[in-house]
């Protein structure tokens, strides 16, 4: 009698086999994958939200021309309402840029905020006059300079006070005429022009109360 061993013509058993692209190894492999090039691309484009807006690529003081030089893009992402406050480029001044000057100073790379920029015949510029003891100011102080106003405690003050910069970058339109400074010694009437922004009656008060010195700054 003769036994059957299956269908095979050898009589050897049949060994089942998966098929490699069922493999799970393989499935999950390639799933990975997916996944990871599909949070690659959102990383990506969130990266992209960036915007380009309007910076300074030299220092510009109060009340210098706005210049077409002196603006480059700057790519960056700005949170909250923060992005409102500053100038794209897709977007217009209020002005060509001939007819513009700047409201305030700007160190190099800073974004141009949307108050940085004035009209020329908006600003309204005044000539304050600062009685400057000796000493107190560089000895070659000329018409033209560009100085920082510091008002702090003088000779005979209460020692420990601070200094604070109440003007920044402001013209000298007069330098001399000396004059009798509260203490007794000699001052200098030094005349300087500012605009109605950084003039206030604070600033007044202050720079007539205390002690004036002048940093000239290039």
């Amino acid at each position: 009698m003769t036994n059957w061993r299956g269908p095979g013509e050898s009589g050897r058993t049949t060994r089942l086999r998966i098929r490699r692209w069922r493999d799970p190894r393989l499935v999950l492999g390639i799933l990975l994958v997916l996944g990871a090039t599909v949070l690659g691309a959102r990383v990506a484009a969130a990266s992209d939200d960036s915007v380009e807006y309007w910076s300074v690529s030299k220092q510009v003081r109060p009340g210098d021309p706005v210049l077409a030089e002196h603006l480059e893009p700057a790519r960056v992402r700005l949170s909250g309402g923060a992005a409102g406050n500053y100038v794209r480029i897709d977007e217009e001044f209020e002005a060509p840029l001939d007819d513009l000057v700047w409201a305030h100073g700007l160190g190099s790379g800073s974004l141009v905020g949307k108050d940085a920029v004035v009209k020329r015949s908006a600003v309204t510029l005044s000539q304050l006059p600062l009685s400057v003891t000796d000493g107190a100011a560089p000895a070659d102080l000329s018409r033209g300079d560009l100085v920082d106003v510091w008002v702090g405690p003088g000779p005979g003050d209460e020692p420990g006070g601070k200094a604070v910069r109440v003007l920044e970058s402001v013209r000298v339109l007069q330098s001399g005429g000396d004059a009798a400074a509260a203490s007794g010694s000699l001052a200098q009437t030094v005349l300087v022009e500012v605009d109605e922004v950084s003039l206030g009656r604070s600033v007044i008060s202050t720079v007539a109360s205390g002690h004036v010195t002048l940093v000239r700054v290039t």
